[in-house]
C-alpha cells in the first residue's frame, strides 16, 4: 500500500459498487474440469486422431480442455496401447504375481527389505546408545539407557 488516501479511495469505490471484492484481491477462480471415464477417454482420443488431430474442436465438442485432449493423444501416440490413458493414481505399483516363481521372488524382495530395515534400525541403536555414553565421564562408569 503506497499511502493511506489509496486506501481511503479504494474504501470509497468499493462503497459505491464501484469495486468488487474480486477485483480487489484480484484471486482467480480456477475452472475444474468434469470427471471423464476411461471409455470417454478412448473415445476422444479416436475421434481427434480421425479428424486429422483437431485438439480444439474435441475440446469443444467433449467439453473437455485442450490441455487434456493433447497429452491423451501424446500418451496414446507413445506407446500405442490404450491402457497409457488409466489413471493409477492410488494403486499399488505392484502386479500380484501369476505363478509360483514370481510370487516366490516377491515374497524374497519383501523378506530382504524387512532385513534391511532392521539392520538400520539396530544401528540407529546402537548410535543412540553411543551418544548416550558419551556424556560418561569415565569408560568403566556406563550409564543405563533409558527410554
Amino acid at each position: 500500500m503506497r499511502s493511506l488516501s489509496q486506501l481511503h479511495q479504494w474504501i470509497v469505490r468499493y462503497n459505491s459498487g464501484q469495486l468488487s471484492v474480486a477485483y480487489a484481491t484480484r484471486k482467480r477462480a480456477r475452472k475444474v474440469g468434469r470427471k471423464v471415464t476411461f471409455e470417454e477417454k478412448r473415445q476422444i482420443t479416436q475421434w481427434t486422431i480421425d479428424h486429422e488431430y483437431n485438439y480444439q474442436a474435441a475440446a469443444e465438442k467433449f467439453n473437455v480442455s485442450y490441455q487434456r485432449v493433447y497429452s491423451w493423444v501424446r500418451k496414446y501416440q507413445r506407446t500405442h496401447d490404450w491402457e497409457s490413458l488409466q489413471d493409477n493414481r492410488g494403486r499399488h505399483k505392484g502386479k500380484t504375481p501369476t505363478n509360483e516363481v514370481e510370487r516366490l521372488r516377491q515374497e524374497v524382495r519383501q523378506l530382504k527389505a524387512k532385513a534391511k530395515e532392521r539392520e538400520v534400525q539396530i544401528a540407529f541403536a546402537k548410535k543412540l546408545v553411543e551418544i548416550h555414553n558419551r556424556e560418561v565421564e569415565r569408560p568403566d562408569d556406563i550409564k543405563r539407557f533409558r527410554k
